[in-house]
């Protein structure tokens, strides 16, 4: 049994890989730049299906508000379909760069069309899968904002159950995408895999996902400083460099996105193989923990 310790060391070691990892990840979306290009696509159509949904709404027709200024169920179930939409379209390019960082991370050299070729031909249980994920999404968020609605201690207690719930999820989840895609599973299979094989490495996994929003957060907070001295030095063009801070963070979210699910590839590869990827290893990552066992 280790001591406190040796346990608070270890954690931090873990961190550092996932540290490593993260930047890695990130280079490995660099060779292939198609990936940042999916999650470019699946924000544009995320974001048409959103603004679609709210103009009934925002023109206060009359199928969608009453006369007192209420949703109507009638709109309610429109909006829930568009959330479902939005779910289904997330999954579907999350899947295409799953699939193309599988086929780079085991020797290949994916296309860009692999990619959206692999997970069209899963179409049917992404659907599935995505109003799944999208229904359980939802009512997460209807659980956080009844919990905003709270006073006192039931509003903090209504606040740690939500979170509680978000996070136990995200991991039993973690691996869904790649045993849907990669294995071929179905939901239940899939779903069961994927909360086994999370736990086995759980340390790895949460520290890998801090990993890239750190290093998501170090590039952000230098975007958001150049842009700022842009602005002060353009003085009356200050929306030029608004404008490109703009354009480079949302590049960045992309980036980070792709490289997020190459992690989740790698992490999947190395539970089930016992060692990183080979590109890993000729970046010089040769083990994540050096006490890994194949599963």
């Amino acid at each position: 049994m280790r001591t406190p310790l040796e346990a608070i060391m270890g954690f931090f070691a873990t961190i550092g890989r996932g540290w490593k990892m993260s930047k890695l990840s990130m280079r490995v979306v660099m060779k292939d730049p198609e990936l940042i290009f999916y999650t470019i696509l699946c924000g544009i159509m995320s974001l048409v299906t959103m603004v679609s949904i709210s103009i009934p709404q925002f023109l206060e027709q009359s199928w969608a508000i009453d006369s007192n200024g209420n949703i109507t169920p009638l709109y309610g179930v429109f909006i829930f379909l568009g959330y479902m939409i939005v779910s289904i379209v997330v999954t579907f390019w999350n899947s295409a760069i799953v699939a193309n960082s599988h086929m780079r991370l085991t020797g290949k050299n994916p296309t860009f069309a692999d990619g959206i070729s692999a997970a069209t031909k899963k179409l049917p249980i992404i659907i599935v899968w995505g109003i799944i994920a999208g229904t359980v999404g939802l009512l997460l968020k209807m659980l956080n904002q009844a919990a905003q609605n709270k006073k006192g201690g039931a509003a903090v207690l209504a606040q740690i159950l939500t979170m509680v719930g978000a996070t136990i999820w995200w991991m039993v989840t973690f691996f869904m995408i790649p045993h849907l895609i990669i294995e071929g599973k179905g939901v239940r299979e899939s779903f069961s895999s994927s909360k086994s094989m999370f736990f086995n490495r759980w340390g790895e996994n949460v520290s890998a996902g801090m990993g890239i929003g750190l290093v998501t957060f170090f590039f952000g907070a230098i975007i958001v400083v150049i842009s700022l001295g842009l602005m002060l030095a353009l003085g009356p063009l200050w929306y030029i460099g608004l404008g490109i801070g703009g354009v480079a963070i949302a590049t960045l979210i992309a980036w980070s996105n792709a490289a997020e699910q190459v992690a989740i590839t790698a992490l999947y590869l190395y539970t089930k193989n016992g060692q990183m990827p080979e590109l890993y290893r000729e970046f010089g990552m040769m083990e994540f923990d050096m006490n890994a066992r194949a599963v």
